[in-house]
């Protein structure tokens, strides 16, 4: 057996180690996403759809998430909307 064929083979070991645990991590992430919109879902709808929200209330929410976590990205009026959604579905 040649080197780089000796070095091919191990880069191809490695690369499939690290394309499987990618995925893994991939799918680990979208498990917990999902439990977290589901449970900012159930929350936001038990106040909202229960009436102890007033009116414009997501849109508030929203506004302090952004303030409270400059960066946050998904958690926009609509997103929160779509969050209750989901878990009302």
């Amino acid at each position: 057996m040649s080197d780089n064929t000796i070095f091919k083979d191990a880069a191809d070991v490695i690369k499939d180690a690290i394309v499987r645990s990618r995925y893994q991590a991939a799918k680990l992430v979208n498990k917990e996403l999902l439990g977290l919109y589901y449970a900012v879902g159930r929350y936001v709808s038990q106040n909202s759809r229960g009436k102890v929200w007033g009116q414009g209330a997501i849109k508030k929410l929203s506004d302090n998430l952004q303030r409270e976590l400059p960066g946050l990205r998904g958690f926009g009026e609509v997103t929160i909307k779509k969050m209750r959604l989901f878990y009302e579905a």
